[in-house]
């Protein structure tokens, strides 16, 4: 028998899991379960299970860090990871640990189970040494420790704010052919559809149609699991879901760019207090490099980012060197600006006065 441990905090889940699988039929010992890794780990110990299952995102002890500590005592145990598609960036360390499998909750009894016969052949077959190495290493293509460094993950961000429908096909051939052989794990494959379609989520506002939408159409657990059954499936989701962007970035925006300068100039609207606030910051908000940012935010609206910023906050300067009888000091702190002298030589760049004399001037509007 196969011995298999299970640790996941929410009870309906590791109940339904412990519960709906019928162990023994299936060549399997369930030996355990824990709510958290801190109390799994001396029952792990004591077990010695075959496979461990186990959530990725726990109080105490998380899933990764018990995965790292069973990796170091028991090399040969094997660690299936559940988590939600939320916490997909997980996924990358996950590999590193050397995950089996990673799996998307909610999680099938169906789909599990695939999961768990295949690794019971893997078992079994490296204890019964009954299979040549070259069939193990085949079997165990999912279990390679793939290294996700090179993956980058803002080229299809990009590609969905720039890219033309005429260049999604090319765009994602030449996205495919650039990881090569990591493809052949399914757990690498479940890592680019995931990135993918978080990215795209992430283009729309909580509450909009078009992210419910996206959500129907590319988000569920069904789509999920025909995209990453083979390559040339993974091809045809990304293909539909940059197509689907597309078309919906040029309906919300008339223009590549104008959607996400809108992001920034909101996003300074809000933050334009924080006297740490920069280009950086606003670039890495709105996903982009620094340096592209800066390009298309000088483009589009004819003006620097850094000149945008100033403005904006001598703008409300103005307003409170009017309206309120504030300190100068205080206004500066207010408007982001730590030094008053500072603020003093900004705003005199600006308004061709100094606040004091522009505080005095009662006539201007």
């Amino acid at each position: 028998m196969v011995k298999v441990f299970l640790v996941e905090d929410e009870k309906f889940v590791r109940e339904g899991i412990k519960n709906e699988i019928d162990w023994n039929s299936y060549g399997f010992d369930f030996v355990g379960e824990a709510a958290d890794g801190e109390l799994a780990l001396p029952l792990i110990e004591l077990k010695r299970p075959d496979i461990l299952i186990t959530d990725i995102k726990m109080p105490f002890m998380d899933g990764l860090e018990l995965g790292r500590i069973v990796k170091e005592k028991f090399p040969d145990m094997v660690i299936i990871f559940l988590s939600g598609y939320d916490d997909f960036d997980y996924a990358q360390k996950a590999i590193h640990i050397g995950a089996c499998e990673y799996l998307l909750k909610p999680i099938s009894k169906e789909k599990l189970l695939s999961v768990l016969k295949k690794v019971k052949t893997i078992i079994k077959s490296k204890s019964d040494n009954n299979i040549s190495n070259a069939t193990i290493e085949n079997i165990e293509l999912d279990i390679k420790k793939f290294d996700t460094s090179s993956f980058n993950k803002g080229r299809l961000r990009d590609f969905i704010i720039t890219g033309e429908r005429s260049d999604v096909e090319n765009f994602v051939e030449d996205y495919i052919d650039t990881m090569g052989g990591q493809l052949k794990s399914l757990i690498f494959r479940q890592y680019v559809i995931m990135d993918a379609f978080i990215e795209s989520n992430n283009f729309f506002d909580k509450s909009s149609a078009d992210k419910e939408e996206l959500g129907n159409k590319f988000g569920s657990m069904e789509a999920f699991d025909m995209a990453v059954t083979d390559i040339h499936m993974m091809k045809n989701y990304l293909l539909n879901l940059l197509n689907f962007m597309i078309e919906k970035r040029d309906q919300l925006t008339g223009s590549h760019y104008s959607f996400i300068l809108n992001k920034a100039k909101d996003f300074v609207e809000k933050n334009y207090m924080n006297a740490d606030i920069s280009l950086n910051t606003v670039a890495e908000y709105i996903g982009l490099s620094p340096t592209y940012f800066s390009t298309i935010f000088k483009q589009e609206l004819g003006v620097n980012f850094i000149d945008y910023l100033t403005q904006t906050r001598i703008n409300e300067a103005k307003r409170l060197l009017r309206a309120t009888d504030k300190r100068i000091s205080d206004i500066a702190l207010e408007v982001g600006y730590r030094d008053q002298h500072y603020f003093s030589s900004a705003f005199k760049k600006y308004q061709k006065d100094t606040p004091k004399a522009y505080r005095e001037n009662k006539n201007e509007k």
